[in-house]
């Protein structure tokens, strides 16, 4: 089975959030897929950590990007035209459109822990895992 997973799933397993035991169940028999954008979003998100300073050590922040390297996450090309319609139409980011429309077009389950991406996903039919 696929498993989409977005950048709040990726963040919350590699930083030991409490919640990295519902990532852990949810994939751990499954292929792990996501949008291309995902590093991205990975090194920005502890970018913005650093800054508020949840985590000092730049050596910290390297040793998280080297976990996430070890993930097998197979990245998907995204549909920008697709994604930004839905973007528009709910008035949300376009790298949380990204994630449901990549999610709602090959018919993947999403585990997030994005309460707003969760809402919009369930307006749309998009399966959600990750209970939060």
């Amino acid at each position: 089975m696929k498993i989409l997973v977005d950048a709040s799933a990726v963040i919350a397993y590699i930083v030991g959030e409490p919640k990295s035991n519902i990532v852990i169940e949810n994939t751990e028999n499954a292929d792990i897929v996501s949008p291309s954008i995902l590093p991205f979003e990975i090194a920005n998100a502890l970018t913005r950590m650093r800054k508020r300073s949840i985590i000092i050590s730049k050596e910290k922040i390297i040793e998280l990007i080297e976990n996430f390297h070890t993930i097998p996450i197979q990245l998907l090309d995204i549909d920008l035209k697709r994604s930004l319609e839905i973007a528009f139409d709910y008035n949300i980011y376009a790298y949380d459109a990204i994630y449901l429309e990549t999610a709602k077009r090959l018919n993947l389950p999403l585990l997030s822990f994005d309460k707003g991406m969760r809402r919009i996903g369930q307006e749309i039919g998009v399966t959600l895992l990750g209970e939060i």
